[in-house]
């Protein structure tokens, strides 16, 4: 005897339930396994400074080793921020000396840089893709200044700073470090670093004084 049409309408509404059920535990499962993925992934991704560092850290075993990766991660990230700084300046001063200087910088530390990412793949250094947190603040900051003849004067005095404070590590590494590699790159780079500091610290002292 054949079933009931209230019988078939009956395993019909359990089979779309059970269908339904089925594909709701599929993306359940589908998800907790990308987020699964994506936070896995997250400490490999050398985006950022820091999560280069944590990579590094993974990588290397002597501290030799990690000191070079960390002076390496930092010098990338602090060029990225000289990159965006002089195209700041090139971008919203209207002092014609402060814009040469900016377009000399971005050129002389996009050369820096590329130099930088080739040792850093020679030595399977990772490397951060965007410049430090401190040169953020200080981009955000100069954004903000409403004053043409202010952003210029701090413009220089940042990157016063910032190229003083390269000098100091590149100094630093080269005594510290036994690549020879790094150090060949350490003397090749500190001679034009002086000169930018020389040219910004002579655009300063023009730019006080308009």
């Amino acid at each position: 005897m054949g079933a009931s049409p209230m019988t078939i309408l009956c395993f019909t509404k359990i089979r779309i339930i059970m269908k339904y059920k089925y594909a709701i535990s599929v993306l359940v499962m589908f998800g907790a396994l990308t987020f699964s993925c994506s936070t896995g992934s997250r400490h490999e991704d050398p985006a950022t400074e820091e999560a280069a560092k944590e990579a590094n850290d993974d990588k290397f075993q002597t501290h030799d080793a990690e000191a070079d990766a960390k002076f390496v991660v930092e010098a990338v990230a602090a060029n990225y921020g000289d990159i965006e700084m002089a195209k700041l300046a090139a971008q919203r001063s209207d002092n014609t000396e402060v814009k040469e200087v900016a377009k000399s910088l971005e050129h002389e530390h996009n050369k820096l840089l590329k130099d930088l990412q080739a040792l850093a793949g020679n030595k399977a250094i990772s490397v951060p893709a965007e410049k430090d947190a401190g040169s953020k603040r200080t981009i955000e900051n100069l954004n903000d200044e409403k004053d043409i003849k202010d952003f210029n004067t701090k413009w220089c005095s940042e990157m016063i700073d910032s190229h003083e404070k390269c000098i100091r590590s590149f100094e630093a590494q080269l005594e510290k470090t036994t690549d020879e590699d790094l150090k060949a790159l350490i003397n090749q780079s500190l001679p034009p670093l002086r000169e930018h500091l020389d040219k910004i610290k002579a655009c300063h002292e023009k730019v006080k004084n308009v």
